[in-house]
């Protein structure tokens, strides 16, 4: 470990310590994606969705602690201590009141050092829920910026779109305006990344933007296909940002920020599927850029202070990108094991049965997505069926997942379970008689 390394994991864990409440004791290994020779240039935090309905609710709360983890990152690299920007994506507030969207103009302010912007854009969801097309001046006259925005940070490009002034998400006054201010953009430098931002994912990109997951929209999609150059960065969706998934390459790059309220995801293509503990959910990207214009994107379990996965863009003028396509990366995985040894264990209260699994192994560019089990009679006929999470989207994870209780008739009856990545492959069952 670098003295770099080890610094951060101290200051982290103080943070941790003061900021977050006590996680099970299993984390996730963070694969080492950074290159020795990453030194930062600039350096900003992506969230979205705090959904701040009043003045230090926990909304506001984990955007202090956000912060305070971000600047600890921040001061303790001894190559680039600033954090430049801090850009939210979207349904800042819950309901859209006036006062909520000044409880994140207090908070920020409260919290932002000086030399760090606070970039956000207004959604046309929660953000316009009161006010409707009126919520883009609300924000404008409680924050003083304006909601649609192209800004020069460090030397990148920052762009910025917010819902319209009309029912529609996006006019085509927008889809115009943007086209022109990334053409812009990269006209300035063509090697370098532009970051966009807008709260819905593009259709067809990252998880959770598909019809069938239902976060996606088309509107700005063929603009953003012309520049390579692009990084799209969104929320909306809740679902995770440590998912490999969450990353998508084609002829733009996308990235889902997480968020810092609750989790959604799709399973089997049906979305709405919450876990238990959804409220804990708290992500945020925190993302570095080179001066080889390579884009390291650290994300970040607020609550625990840990970095759980990071993933490095180094092919950004190159068109038609396959690094973090889902096709090369699915081609690549490898189903997930079972350590050495493990089994099933099953508990029986009252009528109802609990079967327990140890969680499997996967390599660290993968997660374990879910768990599946199946029960079988003596006549091998399966008479029930059921899925769990793996829990991946925490930082602190248990060490086993337990199904809920399912109640049988039947004697002498065989549980098998299985573990499936995030791309559908599945590992050999465990297996006992019950």
């Amino acid at each position: 470990m670098s003295i770099i390394s080890y610094l951060i994991s101290i200051i982290l864990s103080i943070v941790t310590l003061l900021t977050s409440a006590i996680a099970p004791p299993l984390s996730a290994p963070v694969p080492e994606m950074k290159p020795d020779d990453f030194v930062p240039v600039m350096r900003f935090v992506a969230t979205s969705d705090t959904h701040i309905k009043t003045l230090d609710d926990i909304g506001c709360r984990r955007i202090s602690t956000l912060m305070q983890t971000a600047y600890a990152i921040s001061d303790a690299d001894e190559d680039y201590k600033n954090l430049d920007a801090v850009v939210f994506s979207g349904d800042i507030t819950d309901q859209g009141l006036r006062d909520s969207f000044s409880a994140f103009a207090t908070v920020t302010d409260r919290e932002f050092r000086e030399g760090t912007e606070r970039l956000a854009v207004v959604a046309k969801a929660h953000d316009s829920y009161t006010y409707f097309n009126e919520s883009l001046k609300v924000f404008t006259e409680i924050t003083g910026q304006e909601p649609d925005f192209h800004r020069v940070i460090g030397g990148f490009h920052f762009i910025g779109v917010s819902r319209s002034k009309t029912l529609e998400h996006y006019s085509e006054d927008q889809v115009k305006w943007l086209d022109e201010n990334i053409a812009s953009a990269v006209e300035a430098d063509p090697e370098k990344p532009v970051f966009v931002f807008q709260h819905e994912h593009v259709r067809d990109t990252v998880y959770g933007s598909s019809k069938t997951d239902g976060w996606g929209l088309d509107v700005f999609t063929e603009v953003l296909r012309k520049y390579p150059q692009v990084v799209h960065i969104s929320g909306h969706s809740h679902f995770p940002a440590n998912d490999p998934r969450a990353v998508w390459q084609g002829e733009f790059t996308a990235i889902n920020d997480g968020g810092l309220s609750y989790f959604e995801l799709a399973v089997d293509g049906k979305n709405g599927q919450f876990p238990e503990e959804r409220e804990r959910m708290s992500q945020a990207l925190i993302i570095e850029v080179d001066a080889d214009n390579r884009v390291l994107v650290k994300v970040l379990d607020v609550d625990a202070g840990k970095i759980m996965r990071e993933f490095l863009i180094d092919n950004i003028t190159e068109e038609n990108k396959t690094k973090y396509s889902f096709e090369t990366r699915k081609a690549s995985s490898s189903a997930p094991v079972f350590p050495e040894g493990a089994a099933l264990q099953c508990e029986k209260k009252g009528a109802q049965y609990f079967i327990t699994v140890p969680q499997a192994q996967v390599s660290e560019d993968n997660e374990v997505f879910v768990y599946r089990i199946s029960v079988l009679n003596e006549n091998g006929k399966t008479v029930h069926e059921d899925w769990e999470f793996s829990d991946y989207f925490f930082a602190d994870r248990p060490e086993s997942i337990t199904f809920d209780g399912f109640i049988s008739l039947c004697k002498n009856l065989t549980v098998k379970v299985c573990a499936e990545d995030v791309w559908g492959n599945r590992s050999e069952e465990l297996e006992i008689k019950i």
